[in-house]
Parts: C-alpha cells; sequence; structure tokens
C-alpha cells in the first residue's frame, strides 16, 4: 500500500469515528471497538507515576491518540505515594497521576503543596520534559492556589481533572471503582478524561499548534447552499451558531479563521454582512479563497499567505470527496469532517490536536492583527522608491531584550511553532530555555517589533553559548510574521551583537539542521557566507568583525533593554 492510499485510509477511518469519539458522553465499549492502524505514525514516550490505576485511562486514550495521527507508549511505574521516580528514564512527558484524597485526608492542602513541589523539582534535576500534575482537588480555590504554585517552574502543567467531570455533568468518583480497578475514578469520567489526555494535555505539551483553520460554508458554517437556497434561504441552526462562536473565539488565541468555498464571492461576501444573526463576519477571515478551483490548491495558498505550513492548517468540511481530494494533493493538511449536527463539528474541532493550548498569551492575539495590518504595509512599500523612507513612514522599533525571565513561555512558544524561520530545529521547552536563561555561559535574546500599524510582540528568539572565543547560535528563530520586511539581518545580527557574551569572541558559529519547512532560515544563512547552495547540516563559522562591523538598515528605531 503506498503512502497516499495510506493516508486516505486513516482519513476515512476517522471521519467514520468522529461521531463516536467525540459524542458527548463517549462509550466504552464504543471507544474499545475501535482498532486503527497506527503503523509509521510518530510516537512518543510518557513516563506515568501514579498512586493509582491508570490502565482503565490509558487504554481509552488510544482512538484518540490515532485520530491525532500519532502514537504513545505509556511507560508506568509501580504505585509510590512518595514519588520517588526511582528508575527513571528519558522519556517526551512526564504524567505524574495523582489521587490527591490519599494525602488530604491525613495532612494539610499548604503542607501537600509544599511536599509536592520539592518532588517536582527533584524531578525537573532529571529531566527538562514537560510534566503535567493530573489530580482533582476539594475546591477552586485549591485549584487556583496550585496552578500559581506551578507558575514559577518552567514547563510544568496543572491537569485539572475534577474540572473536566464538572463541565461534563459527570461524577469523577466512584468509590466502587477502586476495588475492581484500582482507582477511585468513575467509569463513567474514564473515557472524558482520556479523551482531554489524548486530545488536549498531552499534544499541548509536546507538538507544535494549529495556526490556522480552512473552513468550508455550505453545509459546514449553515445548512444549505447558498447558490441554490440564497442568502435567505441557508439557515443558521442553534449549533451552527454556537460553533460559529467557537470558531470566533480562536481569534483571541491567535489561530486563523479562513474561508474555502466553491461560490461566486460576491454572494459569499454579502452574505456574512447582511446576515445579522452570523457571529462570523466577512472581517473575521483573515484570507478568503472563494472560487470554483480545487480546494486542495486554494488552501496552499492560504498557507503561503499567512506564511505558514501546511502541516499547521485544519480543513472542515462536509464533503468527504472533498476532503479525500485535499488529504491525497496535501497531505501534510489535517481535516474534520463537517457532520449536519454541528454540535459533533464543534466537539471534533474542539478535540483536534494542536487548538487547545495550556495558556493564551497575549502575544497569541496579536498574530492575527498583525497579518491584517501586512496588506497595508505591502501597499506602502509597493508606492514607496526608498526602503529607509519606507521604515520611518512606518515607524518601525526593534527592541532587543536579553535574557528576559518573563519572556519565558513566548520564547519557548517561538521555539516549537516556528517552522519556516528555524535554523537549528532544536525545539527547546520551557525548562530548556530556563536552563539556558539561569547559564553564565548562555545567552537568550529576544526581539520585538512593533510600528504605526500593529504591535507584532516578539517575533524572534535566539539562543546562544559562548565556548572560548567562539559564541555558538544554537537555536534562532524568526517568526513567520516578520518575514518579508527585509529586516531579517538587524533583527538577528543586532541581537547578536548586544549580547555581553559576544563581546572578546572571535568567531560566531551558527548551528544548522535540515528540516522539510526551513528553507527561509537557509537561504537566508546561505546569503549571509554568500553560498551558492544552501548549508548542509553542521557548524558555519563566521568572523566575529563581520558582524561588529554590520550596518543596520536605515530608518529604523533600534532599543537594547
Amino acid at each position: 500500500m503506498d503512502l497516499i492510499q495510506r493516508h486516505l485510509n486513516t482519513s476515512f477511518w476517522r471521519y467514520e469515528a468522529q461521531s463516536t469519539l467525540f459524542a458527548t458522553r463517549p462509550s466504552r465499549l464504543a471507544l474499545q471497538s475501535i482498532v486503527p492502524d497506527v503503523a509509521g505514525m510518530k510516537k512518543i514516550f510518557v513516563n506515568v507515576w501514579r498512586n493509582h490505576a491508570f490502565e482503565p485511562v490509558a487504554s481509552l486514550t488510544l482512538p484518540y491518540i490515532a485520530y491525532g495521527c500519532w502514537q504513545a507508549e505509556f511507560r508506568l511505574g509501580d504505585y509510590d505515594d512518595t514519588l520517588m521516580f526511582a528508575n527513571h528514564t528519558p522519556a517526551d512527558v512526564e504524567l505524574i497521576w495523582l489521587d490527591s484524597s490519599r494525602y488530604l485526608s491525613n495532612t494539610s492542602f499548604a503542607a501537600w503543596t509544599e511536599w509536592l513541589i520539592a518532588r517536582l523539582k527533584a524531578l525537573r534535576s532529571a529531566t527538562t520534559a514537560p510534566v503535567i500534575i493530573a489530580t482533582w482537588l476539594e475546591n477552586d480555590a485549591q485549584r487556583i492556589e496550585l496552578q500559581t504554585s506551578f507558575t514559577s517552574m518552567p514547563a510544568v502543567y496543572f491537569a485539572d481533572v475534577g474540572a473536566v467531570c464538572s463541565e461534563a455533568g459527570v461524577n469523577l468518583i466512584d468509590f466502587r471503582s477502586v476495588a475492581m480497578a484500582g482507582t477511585p475514578v468513575s467509569n463513567a469520567a474514564q473515557p472524558l478524561i482520556a479523551r482531554k489526555l489524548a486530545c488536549h494535555w498531552l499534544p499541548a505539551a509536546v507538538f507544535p499548534p494549529m495556526k490556522a483553520v480552512a473552513l468550508d460554508l455550505d453545509n459546514t458554517l449553515h445548512i444549505g447552499v447558498l447558490g441554490e437556497d440564497g442568502i435567505k434561504g441557508v439557515q443558521l441552526s442553534q449549533q451552527h451558531r454556537n460553533f460559529q462562536f467557537f470558531l470566533k473565539s480562536l481569534l483571541q488565541r491567535g489561530i486563523f479563521i479562513t474561508l474555502v468555498s466553491r461560490n461566486e464571492r460576491p454572494d459569499v461576501e454579502t452574505l456574512f454582512n447582511k446576515r445579522d444573526d452570523y457571529p462570523l463576519k466577512w472581517g473575521d477571515f483573515s484570507v478568503t479563497e472563494v472560487s470554483w478551483g480545487e480546494k486542495a490548491t486554494a488552501i496552499k495558498r492560504i498557507a503561503d499567505t499567512l506564511r505558514i505550513s501546511p502541516d499547521a492548517v485544519l480543513f472542515v468540511d462536509d464533503n468527504p470527496g472533498e476532503l479525500a481530494s485535499v488529504a491525497a494533493q496535501l497531505p501534510q493538511v489535517h481535516t474534520v469532517f463537517a457532520n449536519l449536527d454541528a454540535s459533533l463539528t464543534q466537539l471534533a474541532v474542539e478535540h483536534f490536536p494542536g487548538l487547545w493550548r495550556w495558556k493564551i498569551e497575549d502575544e497569541d492575539a496579536k498574530r492575527v492583527q498583525d497579518m491584517k495590518a501586512n496588506a497595508e504595509r505591502e501597499k506602502l512599500l509597493a508606492e514607496t522608491f526608498d526602503t529607509a523612507d519606507y521604515f520611518r513612514s512606518l515607524e518601525v522599533s526593534l527592541t532587543y531584550h536579553y535574557n528576559p525571565v518573563n519572556q519565558l513561555s513566548r520564547l519557548a512558544d517561538l521555539c516549537n511553532k516556528t517552522n519556516q524561520f528555524n535554523l537549528a530545529l532544536r525545539r527547546f521547552n520551557q525548562a530548556e530555555v530556563a536552563e539556558r536563561l539561569e547559564c553564565v555561559n548562555a545567552c537568550v535574546a529576544s526581539v520585538h517589533m512593533k510600528d504605526r500599524l500593529s504591535d507584532s510582540g516578539v517575533i524572534a528568539v535566539l539562543v546562544c553559548e559562548r565556548n572560548n572565543d567562539q559564541l555558538i547560535v544554537e537555536e534562532l528563530c524568526v517568526s513567520c510574521r516578520a518575514l518579508g520586511r527585509q529586516l531579517e539581518d538587524t533583527i538577528i545580527l543586532g541581537a547578536i551583537r548586544g549580547m555581553s557574551l559576544f563581546t572578546g569572541c572571535r568567531k560566531v558559529a551558527f548551528r544548522v539542521l535540515h528540516g522539510p519547512r526551513n528553507q527561509p532560515a537557509l537561504k537566508w544563512l546561505s546569503r549571509l557566507f554568500a553560498m551558492v547552495e544552501v548549508p548542509e547540516p553542521g557548524l558555519y563559522t563566521l568572523q566575529a568583525e563581520r558582524i561588529e562591523n554590520f550596518v543596520s538598515t536605515d530608518g529604523i528605531t533600534l532599543i537594547k533593554e
């Protein structure tokens, strides 16, 4: 079986399984009947440290994990209330699966929290992998206090098992389950927790996020066909209305909403402008592709316009044939089948790996606004002959920050989200960035970009280490938002020149690794070194005086903090 056929087969079983996987109350028996083909899917390793049984939940995660096109190997430790982390081996994620009542029945919450943090620090000394603590607490005050306690610990996340059940109206605890299954977690709660773990908690800890949702229109965002039923004839059910509200909320997470429709463009634009009952408006779409051409081609144009990879796009359509066509032509694009019942579609999209995030940053919302400002920037550039005048008219400023501890989350996000301008692909997580922020022989630099049209936020991160008289650039990421503005040299070389570690260096070495999408970074380095071809993986050394003598782009305000 060739790769395309395997991909199509995987896609079709996923569409068929959606109603089972994303039912309001998933059935254990129905989940266990799903036996997906996971051959060739990426595998992650999860160490499970527990004081009650995890096996009943682990078995139910399998179809959800396969739905996300990956595999997980859970390495179960012995039951251990003391969390000694015996026989620790490296893993992609450390999952701490705790029955908190075993502690809180004998000790105060404050004392338990203090002990737990001490054990987390012990685990952190052995690994920089993300740590997820999955447990439940008695009240909101305890939840807030525990979450607050973790804020100073990089890549440590509180997975609130109790909240999952309360939101679904399901009892979390059934003490009859202890004797039978070794856990007080009820049978009704286990599928919901498995879904949350497989679709949200684990992917958000280890995988790059989705950046855009591409939406079909007819029978996806409403009921009916615009070209046949007309603007007043298409129906907005309450489920479709709720789905549109959910999609609109994604904008605040920095996720682009785009439209891919086979219709007449004036009709579609008029629909969104005239239907006051539609939560989504024409201006909410960052890109609109309305034509009678192939949707795969349209989605590729959307990705190019947004300067993202197709594998960061989730495509939603009610036509399995369209989904199959896109899957065959653009196998990197993720797909969801739009059910006639839009509540099922919403659940499937809500739970698609990569859309949910542990924390929504202020930087996230800036992404969508910044992209909207690009059209005006491009118009100004086309009308201006002198680039310095262009930058001055935009009032562009770059602010260099060095070892900015307060930006830790954003810096780790850049390392993991950036695909195109990512030179070394190290994918540092929060704990790894935090290590380098504290190391005397390392420096982490960030670059903040702003102009009169929008605040782009932190758009670049460099992680460097000093080795004798050489500065090694171990990680170099520039957000796609900053590309195409002719500022790459000033962003990167200016950041290096401002590092205290750079003083006294004779050489600067750039670490290079090839990935499927980092051609922009490789081409930038080839220009810097005057190479004909893009560099092969390895270290590329530049004399420090090249950077010392570098002249920044004229017309830009440079600030060092």
